[in-house]
């Protein structure tokens, strides 16, 4: 992988780093998702009442916001590639100890690792990958993450599946749960091993003062014309930058800041946490007859969730980060209400419940979930990337932890009602978009930096 690049540079190269920096993508999906096949097998193993199983379930979350509060100052002062290490490693202690534990204070402790190691590979595998990209496939290879969530959530609905059509329920609440989590090894062993074979964020290393090694990325990347254009960009950038976290609290990029924490906190408060977590127990409580079925559902959302990603790929550099982001919440909002109206109806069906979430998923996949973090990768100065990213991320992480902890209880209390909610923030969602976000749409990152001069 470092071989060196003709002077026109290697598309392939750039794809493969940005595929193993993606990895981190694929552990953090498969470590949210994982959980969600474990929730019925959890309550009975642990005898969990609602608000023990929002505390289960939400502890990783918890271990986001640890792990998310130090990313930004270990990716900015180290590198974006030591502290993926650091994750890497966390992901599989984290699994091999939850798939261990003896009792629910200690099934916490260990996913509070693996939440850490999500909080520190969140904001900084996009980084690294909007770092090393050509403006030009920056928007599909940013992307490229997101769909690399999605592929790690379909692997862990399908072997969650798997697992749990190797015995019945009792088997699955005694030991399946356990393999579910085991599951997670194997994948992070890999993202372990790739790191070693990548290169350093060149826009981190010329910030560092090392030219030279940031050059021959560049130059591998799109070639030598391409590395002193990119360097004259990033010499240009850093020279107005103070390097300050308090800068991002100063008129212009003030807004650059609320634009990326509110984007954030809107992308997680729309109904994606209820229906990548607690789908299983939603469609058993609709009629599903068995926990392999609802599984069974669950791995068609995830697949409905990949696909539909690769479209926002193939899309998001063409049509633009705006008209994703605006439409895709309109058909969220309309799939939620159309849910709650259904779960007044004594003759609602399960399937039709399963589609309209569904539908939900595709409108979330093709615009939501890639855009919200494309956007925080691009709008931020290199120097504060890190730490700017890090800030929207945490927010994103306090937002899931809460709404994850208290939904069990809500949706006790008022299963339409909740979903009324939901219809609510996702129409919000498309208005402040409309109301805030800019186009940065075939923008160098330095263009989109010029945005917020004031």
């Amino acid at each position: 992988m470092h071989s060196q690049g003709s002077d026109s540079g290697s598309a392939l190269y750039t794809a493969l780093i940005s595929l193993v920096a993606a990895l981190g993508g694929l552990l953090f999906g498969f470590d949210w998702a994982v959980i969600s096949g474990t929730v019925p097998f959890l309550e009975t193993h642990f005898d969990l009442d609602s608000y023990e199983l929002g505390v289960a379930v939400s502890s990783a979350l918890f271990g986001c916001i640890i792990g998310v509060c130090f990313a930004g100052t270990l990716s900015d002062r180290f590198g974006r590639k030591r502290p993926l290490i650091g994750a890497a490693i966390l992901f599989v202690v984290s699994a091999l100890l939850t798939a261990l534990a003896t009792n629910l204070s200690l099934f916490i402790a260990a996913r509070l690792l693996g939440g850490i190691a999500i909080g520190l590979s969140s904001p900084i595998s996009p980084i690294y990958i909007a770092e090393m990209a050509p403006e030009k496939r920056r928007g599909a290879l940013v992307t490229l993450y997101q769909f690399a969530i999605t592929f790690g959530i379909v692997a862990a609905y399908a072997c969650d599946w798997l697992i749990a059509g190797m015995g019945d329920d009792a088997w699955g609440a005694s030991h399946g749960w356990r393999w579910m989590f085991v599951s997670e090894v194997p994948p992070a062993l890999l993202f372990l091993a790739a790191l070693f074979f990548v290169p350093e964020s060149p826009r981190w290393l010329a910030k560092e003062g090392l030219e030279d090694d940031a050059r021959e990325i560049l130059s591998r990347i799109g070639g030598s014309e391409h590395a002193e254009y990119e360097l004259g960009n990033i010499r240009a950038a850093l020279e107005q930058e103070a390097g300050s976290v308090t800068q991002l609290f100063q008129p212009g990029l003030r807004k650059a800041l609320w634009i990326g924490i509110g984007i954030m906190i809107f992308s997680q408060i729309t109904g994606n946490f209820a229906v990548f977590t607690f789908t299983p127990k939603l469609l058993l409580q609709a009629g599903f007859k068995s926990s392999s079925s609802a599984l069974l559902g669950m791995v068609a959302i995830g697949i409905v969730n990949m696909l539909t990603t690769i479209i926002a790929i193939l899309v998001i550099d063409r049509l633009g980060r705006r008209p994703l982001l605006m439409l895709a919440p309109i058909g969220m909002s309309i799939c939620m209400a159309l849910i709650a109206i259904g779960l007044t109806m004594a003759s609602a069906s399960p399937i039709a419940l399963l589609g309209l979430i569904l539908g939900f998923v595709f409108f979330y996949a093709v615009g939501v979930g890639p855009g919200a973090w494309l956007i925080i990768s691009e709008i931020f100065p290199t120097r504060l990337r890190g730490r700017a990213m890090s800030i929207c991320t945490l927010c994103l992480w306090v937002v899931n932890f809460l709404t994850t902890l208290v939904f069990p209880s809500l949706w006790e209390s008022t299963q339409a009602g909740t979903f009324w909610l939901f219809a609510f923030t996702s129409a919000s969602l498309a208005i402040f978009v409309w109301a805030m976000l800019p186009e940065t749409k075939g923008r160098s990152l330095e263009e989109i930096e010029s945005f917020w001069s004031p």
